[in-house]
Protein backbone atom coordinates (compact mmCIF):
# COMPACT_ATOMS: atom_id res chain seq x y z
CA UNK A 1 0.00 0.00 0.00
CA UNK A 2 2.76 2.49 0.93
CA UNK A 3 4.62 1.70 -2.31
CA UNK A 4 1.58 2.35 -4.08
CA UNK A 5 1.17 5.76 -2.69
CA UNK A 6 4.59 6.91 -3.07
CA UNK A 7 4.21 5.97 -7.05
CA UNK A 8 1.13 8.22 -7.33
CA UNK A 9 1.74 11.15 -5.21
CA UNK A 10 2.54 14.76 -6.71
CA UNK A 11 4.61 17.15 -4.53
CA UNK A 12 3.89 20.99 -4.55
CA UNK A 13 7.09 22.81 -3.42
CA UNK A 14 6.78 26.40 -2.54
CA UNK A 15 9.00 29.09 -3.26
CA UNK A 16 10.40 32.85 -3.12
CA UNK A 17 10.07 34.45 -6.55
CA UNK A 18 12.63 37.01 -5.51
CA UNK A 19 16.21 36.52 -4.43
CA UNK A 20 15.84 37.59 -0.76
CA UNK A 21 18.93 40.02 0.31
CA UNK A 22 20.67 38.00 3.13
CA UNK A 23 24.47 37.39 3.64
CA UNK A 24 23.78 33.39 3.92
CA UNK A 25 21.49 33.06 0.48
CA UNK A 26 23.66 30.74 -2.36
CA UNK A 27 22.60 32.45 -5.48
CA UNK A 28 20.21 30.16 -7.78
CA UNK A 29 21.05 29.58 -11.49
CA UNK A 30 17.45 31.36 -12.46
CA UNK A 31 15.26 32.66 -9.63
CA UNK A 32 12.57 30.94 -9.75
CA UNK A 33 9.23 31.27 -11.33
CA UNK A 34 6.68 30.24 -8.76
CA UNK A 35 5.11 26.88 -8.11
CA UNK A 36 6.97 23.60 -8.63
CA UNK A 37 5.12 20.23 -9.24
CA UNK A 38 7.00 17.39 -8.88
CA UNK A 39 6.72 13.58 -8.89
CA UNK A 40 7.45 11.53 -5.82
CA UNK A 41 9.57 8.72 -7.03
CA UNK A 42 10.06 5.37 -5.46
CA UNK A 43 13.22 5.88 -3.37
CA UNK A 44 12.02 9.18 -2.02
CA UNK A 45 13.37 11.45 -5.06
CA UNK A 46 11.82 14.06 -6.29
CA UNK A 47 11.59 14.67 -10.49
CA UNK A 48 10.57 18.25 -11.62
CA UNK A 49 7.27 18.19 -13.73
CA UNK A 50 6.30 21.77 -14.48
CA UNK A 51 5.95 25.26 -12.60
CA UNK A 52 2.67 27.10 -12.01
CA UNK A 53 3.94 30.66 -12.52
CA UNK A 54 2.61 32.69 -9.63
CA UNK A 55 4.84 35.40 -7.49
CA UNK A 56 6.53 34.10 -4.40
CA UNK A 57 4.02 31.13 -2.99
CA UNK A 58 5.87 30.80 0.63
CA UNK A 59 2.92 28.35 2.42
CA UNK A 60 0.89 25.52 0.77
CA UNK A 61 -2.13 24.67 2.65
CA UNK A 62 -4.68 21.96 1.15
CA UNK A 63 -7.69 20.78 1.60
CA UNK A 64 -8.82 17.71 3.86
CA UNK A 65 -9.74 15.84 0.83
CA UNK A 66 -6.99 17.12 -1.26
CA UNK A 67 -8.55 18.06 -4.11
CA UNK A 68 -7.73 22.00 -3.60
CA UNK A 69 -4.43 23.90 -2.49
CA UNK A 70 -4.25 27.55 -1.32
CA UNK A 71 -0.95 28.99 -1.30
CA UNK A 72 0.04 32.57 0.32
CA UNK A 73 1.77 35.33 -2.21
CA UNK A 74 4.15 36.81 0.06
CA UNK A 75 5.00 39.95 -1.58
CA UNK A 76 4.75 43.53 -0.53
CA UNK A 77 0.86 43.41 -1.70
CA UNK A 78 0.29 40.15 -0.50
CA UNK A 79 -2.23 37.62 -1.79
CA UNK A 80 -4.05 34.20 -1.85
CA UNK A 81 -4.40 31.67 -5.15
CA UNK A 82 -6.75 29.15 -5.03
CA UNK A 83 -5.71 26.09 -6.93
CA UNK A 84 -7.33 22.67 -7.66
CA UNK A 85 -5.48 19.34 -7.98
CA UNK A 86 -7.14 16.60 -10.15
CA UNK A 87 -6.54 12.69 -8.99
CA UNK A 88 -3.50 12.97 -11.79
CA UNK A 89 -1.83 15.31 -9.93
CA UNK A 90 -2.30 18.10 -12.68
CA UNK A 91 -2.85 21.83 -11.38
CA UNK A 92 -5.44 24.57 -12.23
CA UNK A 93 -5.53 27.93 -10.39
CA UNK A 94 -9.02 28.87 -9.81
CA UNK A 95 -8.87 32.33 -8.25
CA UNK A 96 -6.30 35.10 -6.83
CA UNK A 97 -7.42 37.07 -4.12
CA UNK A 98 -5.84 40.10 -1.94
CA UNK A 99 -4.31 39.15 1.37
CA UNK A 100 -5.43 42.88 2.88
CA UNK A 101 -2.20 42.64 4.16
CA UNK A 102 1.83 42.89 3.64
CA UNK A 103 3.83 39.29 3.35
CA UNK A 104 1.28 36.84 4.15
CA UNK A 105 3.29 33.57 5.64
CA UNK A 106 0.91 30.88 6.67
CA UNK A 107 -2.71 30.31 6.20
CA UNK A 108 -4.74 27.35 7.71
CA UNK A 109 -8.17 25.80 6.67
CA UNK A 110 -11.08 25.59 9.32
CA UNK A 111 -11.75 22.13 10.26
CA UNK A 112 -14.97 22.22 8.85
CA UNK A 113 -13.85 23.52 4.96
CA UNK A 114 -15.86 26.76 5.04
CA UNK A 115 -13.22 29.32 5.53
CA UNK A 116 -9.12 29.97 4.84
CA UNK A 117 -7.33 31.89 8.07
CA UNK A 118 -4.39 33.80 6.28
CA UNK A 119 -1.65 35.81 8.52
CA UNK A 120 -0.19 38.84 7.18
CA UNK A 121 3.40 38.52 9.11
CA UNK A 122 4.34 42.59 7.19
CA UNK A 123 7.85 43.40 7.62
CA UNK A 124 6.57 47.06 7.74
CA UNK A 125 4.45 48.53 10.30
CA UNK A 126 0.87 48.86 9.19
CA UNK A 127 -0.05 45.60 6.84
CA UNK A 128 0.30 42.71 9.61
CA UNK A 129 -3.07 40.32 10.75
CA UNK A 130 -5.54 37.78 10.05
CA UNK A 131 -7.78 37.88 7.34
CA UNK A 132 -10.46 35.59 6.81
CA UNK A 133 -12.02 34.51 3.74
CA UNK A 134 -14.47 31.76 2.91
CA UNK A 135 -14.07 28.43 0.62
CA UNK A 136 -16.51 28.39 -1.72
CA UNK A 137 -17.92 24.27 -2.63
CA UNK A 138 -16.26 24.84 -6.02
CA UNK A 139 -12.18 25.54 -4.08
CA UNK A 140 -12.68 29.07 -5.28
CA UNK A 141 -11.72 32.22 -2.39
CA UNK A 142 -14.99 34.77 -1.63
CA UNK A 143 -13.82 37.92 -0.56
CA UNK A 144 -12.90 38.73 3.05
CA UNK A 145 -15.43 38.61 5.23
CA UNK A 146 -12.90 39.60 8.23
CA UNK A 147 -9.97 41.08 9.50
CA UNK A 148 -7.60 41.83 12.65
CA UNK A 149 -5.17 44.63 12.39
CA UNK A 150 -1.58 43.48 14.90
CA UNK A 151 -0.08 47.11 14.85
CA UNK A 152 1.91 47.03 18.31
CA UNK A 153 4.83 45.43 19.08
CA UNK A 154 6.40 44.27 22.20
CA UNK A 155 9.48 45.82 21.47
CA UNK A 156 11.47 42.95 22.57
CA UNK A 157 13.84 43.26 19.60
CA UNK A 158 14.26 46.86 17.98
CA UNK A 159 13.82 46.53 14.58
CA UNK A 160 12.12 43.28 14.65
CA UNK A 161 9.15 43.27 16.90
CA UNK A 162 8.41 47.30 16.53
CA UNK A 163 4.83 46.43 15.08
CA UNK A 164 2.81 43.56 15.28
CA UNK A 165 3.64 40.46 12.70
CA UNK A 166 1.13 37.63 12.17
CA UNK A 167 3.23 34.78 11.57
CA UNK A 168 0.73 31.72 11.49
CA UNK A 169 -2.74 30.68 12.21
CA UNK A 170 -3.94 27.22 14.16
CA UNK A 171 -7.21 25.34 15.52
CA UNK A 172 -7.14 23.79 18.72
CA UNK A 173 -7.77 19.73 18.09
CA UNK A 174 -11.62 20.13 18.78
CA UNK A 175 -11.73 22.72 16.27
CA UNK A 176 -13.78 25.71 19.15
CA UNK A 177 -10.66 28.09 18.84
CA UNK A 178 -8.48 29.55 16.50
CA UNK A 179 -4.82 30.89 17.46
CA UNK A 180 -2.49 33.09 15.82
CA UNK A 181 0.62 33.85 16.25
CA UNK A 182 1.84 37.21 17.04
CA UNK A 183 6.07 37.19 16.21
CA UNK A 184 5.58 41.31 16.74
CA UNK A 185 3.66 40.93 19.66
CA UNK A 186 5.19 38.31 21.44
CA UNK A 187 1.18 36.77 21.99
CA UNK A 188 -0.81 34.41 21.21
CA UNK A 189 -4.06 35.99 19.97
CA UNK A 190 -7.25 33.13 20.54
CA UNK A 191 -10.50 33.12 19.07
CA UNK A 192 -13.53 31.27 19.37
CA UNK A 193 -14.88 30.02 16.17
CA UNK A 194 -18.50 30.28 14.82
CA UNK A 195 -18.98 27.93 11.91
CA UNK A 196 -22.26 28.94 10.88
CA UNK A 197 -21.51 33.42 11.61
CA UNK A 198 -20.60 35.19 8.07
CA UNK A 199 -18.05 36.15 10.47
CA UNK A 200 -16.96 33.16 12.14
CA UNK A 201 -13.98 34.49 14.92
CA UNK A 202 -15.06 35.88 17.86
CA UNK A 203 -11.91 37.46 19.75
CA UNK A 204 -11.43 35.90 23.35
CA UNK A 205 -8.28 37.67 24.97
CA UNK A 206 -9.22 35.93 28.53
CA UNK A 207 -7.42 32.95 26.73
CA UNK A 208 -4.69 34.95 24.59
CA UNK A 209 -0.96 33.67 26.21
CA UNK A 210 1.71 36.42 26.32
CA UNK A 211 5.08 35.41 25.90
CA UNK A 212 8.49 36.99 27.52
CA UNK A 213 9.46 40.27 25.63
CA UNK A 214 11.57 39.46 22.36
CA UNK A 215 10.60 35.63 22.09
CA UNK A 216 8.80 36.07 19.07
CA UNK A 217 6.37 32.65 18.75
CA UNK A 218 6.63 31.62 15.11
CA UNK A 219 4.59 28.65 14.63
CA UNK A 220 2.72 26.10 17.00
CA UNK A 221 1.13 22.31 17.26
CA UNK A 222 -1.47 20.86 19.31
CA UNK A 223 -1.17 17.08 20.43
CA UNK A 224 -3.68 14.79 18.87
CA UNK A 225 -5.75 14.42 22.00
CA UNK A 226 -6.09 18.14 22.56
CA UNK A 227 -4.14 18.20 25.84
CA UNK A 228 -1.12 19.73 24.87
CA UNK A 229 0.36 22.24 22.38
CA UNK A 230 3.53 23.13 21.47
CA UNK A 231 4.92 26.80 20.23
CA UNK A 232 8.53 27.55 18.66
CA UNK A 233 10.10 31.02 19.30
CA UNK A 234 11.81 31.85 16.37
CA UNK A 235 14.26 34.85 18.82
CA UNK A 236 14.78 32.74 21.78
CA UNK A 237 14.82 29.75 20.01
CA UNK A 238 12.88 27.75 21.99
CA UNK A 239 9.88 25.26 22.37
CA UNK A 240 7.36 26.13 24.71
CA UNK A 241 5.46 23.49 26.23
CA UNK A 242 1.86 24.16 27.23
CA UNK A 243 -1.15 21.86 29.24
CA UNK A 244 -4.33 22.89 27.36
CA UNK A 245 -7.17 22.43 29.24
CA UNK A 246 -11.27 23.29 27.82
CA UNK A 247 -9.32 25.27 24.96
CA UNK A 248 -7.14 27.48 27.38
CA UNK A 249 -3.02 27.18 27.16
CA UNK A 250 -0.84 26.78 30.24
CA UNK A 251 3.36 26.87 30.07
CA UNK A 252 4.49 24.05 31.64
CA UNK A 253 8.09 23.91 30.40
CA UNK A 254 10.82 25.84 27.53
CA UNK A 255 13.25 23.60 26.19
CA UNK A 256 16.24 24.86 24.02
CA UNK A 257 16.54 24.38 20.63
CA UNK A 258 20.42 24.90 20.87
CA UNK A 259 21.87 23.95 24.21
CA UNK A 260 25.21 24.60 22.93
CA UNK A 261 25.52 28.15 21.95
CA UNK A 262 23.96 30.82 22.94
CA UNK A 263 25.03 33.51 20.84
CA UNK A 264 22.18 35.40 18.60
CA UNK A 265 23.26 34.11 15.32
CA UNK A 266 22.43 30.66 16.62
CA UNK A 267 18.73 31.32 17.72
CA UNK A 268 16.46 31.22 15.09
CA UNK A 269 13.31 28.74 15.53
CA UNK A 270 11.72 27.62 12.43
CA UNK A 271 8.50 25.44 11.78
CA UNK A 272 7.51 22.69 14.06
CA UNK A 273 5.17 19.98 12.82
CA UNK A 274 3.94 16.19 14.59
CA UNK A 275 5.38 13.00 13.32
CA UNK A 276 2.26 11.44 11.55
CA UNK A 277 1.62 9.27 14.82
CA UNK A 278 1.78 12.20 17.03
CA UNK A 279 4.69 10.46 18.84
CA UNK A 280 7.74 13.14 17.89
CA UNK A 281 7.90 16.77 17.84
CA UNK A 282 10.41 17.41 14.67
CA UNK A 283 11.64 21.11 14.72
CA UNK A 284 13.93 23.26 13.19
CA UNK A 285 16.47 25.98 14.21
CA UNK A 286 17.95 28.34 11.64
CA UNK A 287 20.37 30.75 11.67
CA UNK A 288 24.25 29.64 12.07
CA UNK A 289 23.01 26.24 13.12
CA UNK A 290 20.80 24.95 10.38
CA UNK A 291 20.19 21.83 12.39
CA UNK A 292 16.57 19.38 12.97
CA UNK A 293 15.58 18.33 16.13
CA UNK A 294 13.34 15.50 17.09
CA UNK A 295 11.61 15.07 20.36
CA UNK A 296 9.55 12.51 22.12
CA UNK A 297 6.46 13.52 23.61
CA UNK A 298 5.84 11.74 26.74
CA UNK A 299 2.57 10.74 28.14
CA UNK A 300 2.53 13.81 29.79
CA UNK A 301 3.40 16.00 27.34
CA UNK A 302 6.41 16.74 28.19
CA UNK A 303 9.31 16.25 25.71
CA UNK A 304 12.53 14.07 25.67
CA UNK A 305 15.61 15.73 25.47
CA UNK A 306 15.80 16.94 21.58
CA UNK A 307 18.17 14.85 19.34
CA UNK A 308 19.87 17.29 16.90
CA UNK A 309 20.44 16.48 12.72
CA UNK A 310 22.22 18.72 10.17
CA UNK A 311 19.08 19.70 7.70
CA UNK A 312 21.56 19.49 5.08
CA UNK A 313 21.13 22.75 3.62
CA UNK A 314 20.88 26.61 4.89
CA UNK A 315 17.81 28.12 6.59
CA UNK A 316 15.22 24.89 6.83
CA UNK A 317 12.08 26.94 6.56
CA UNK A 318 9.39 24.00 6.50
CA UNK A 319 9.17 20.64 6.12
CA UNK A 320 6.73 17.66 5.87
CA UNK A 321 6.47 14.17 5.80
CA UNK A 322 5.11 12.09 2.18
CA UNK A 323 2.05 10.27 2.42
CA UNK A 324 3.77 7.21 3.38
CA UNK A 325 4.99 8.74 6.59
CA UNK A 326 8.65 6.99 5.98
CA UNK A 327 9.94 10.16 4.42
CA UNK A 328 11.14 13.44 5.64
CA UNK A 329 11.46 16.31 3.28
CA UNK A 330 13.18 19.75 4.09
CA UNK A 331 12.76 22.84 2.30
CA UNK A 332 16.49 24.55 3.04
CA UNK A 333 15.66 28.17 1.24
CA UNK A 334 18.90 29.73 1.27
CA UNK A 335 20.98 26.74 -0.39
CA UNK A 336 18.38 25.91 -2.82
CA UNK A 337 17.60 22.63 -1.87
CA UNK A 338 15.13 19.87 -0.93
CA UNK A 339 17.35 17.14 1.60
CA UNK A 340 15.45 13.63 2.32
CA UNK A 341 15.33 11.90 5.49
CA UNK A 342 14.18 8.32 6.22
CA UNK A 343 11.58 8.45 9.27
CA UNK A 344 12.01 5.30 11.50
CA UNK A 345 8.50 5.67 13.33
CA UNK A 346 9.89 3.31 15.88
CA UNK A 347 12.80 5.15 17.46
CA UNK A 348 12.65 8.92 15.86
CA UNK A 349 15.48 8.53 13.93
CA UNK A 350 15.84 10.46 10.78
CA UNK A 351 18.74 9.33 8.09
CA UNK A 352 19.71 11.86 5.49
CA UNK A 353 19.17 10.66 1.81
CA UNK A 354 20.92 13.46 0.32
CA UNK A 355 18.79 15.92 -1.93
CA UNK A 356 15.48 14.93 -3.26
CA UNK A 357 15.66 17.97 -5.24
CA UNK A 358 17.53 20.89 -6.20
CA UNK A 359 15.31 23.80 -7.07
CA UNK A 360 15.56 28.04 -6.27
CA UNK A 361 14.66 29.28 -3.52
CA UNK A 362 12.47 26.37 -1.64
CA UNK A 363 10.19 27.54 1.08
CA UNK A 364 7.59 25.19 1.68
CA UNK A 365 6.09 21.51 0.63
CA UNK A 366 3.29 19.36 0.31
CA UNK A 367 2.40 15.95 -0.87
CA UNK A 368 -0.91 15.11 -3.01
CA UNK A 369 -2.11 11.19 -3.99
Amino acid sequence: MARAEQQHQTALVGTWTSIPDAPAEQKPEHPSEGLYRMQVNSDGTLTPLDVIKMKSPSWIVKSRDGRFAYTTNEENKGTVTALSVDKSGQVRVLNVVESHGQQPTHATISPDGKFLFVANYSVAKGGAGVSVFPIHSDGTLGEQVQHFAYENGSGGVKGRQDGGHAHATTFTTDGQYLYANDFGGDKLHAYRYHADKAEPLEADSTRDVNFTPGSGPRHMVFSPDGRHAWVITELTAEIVVFTVDQDRLKPVAHIRLNSDNHSAAYRSGGGIILSPDGKYVIASNRGSDNKLLVLKVEADGMLGKPVSYSANGVEPRAFAFDGSGKYLYVTNVFSNNVSLFHFNADSGELNAAGDAAKLPTPTDIKFFN
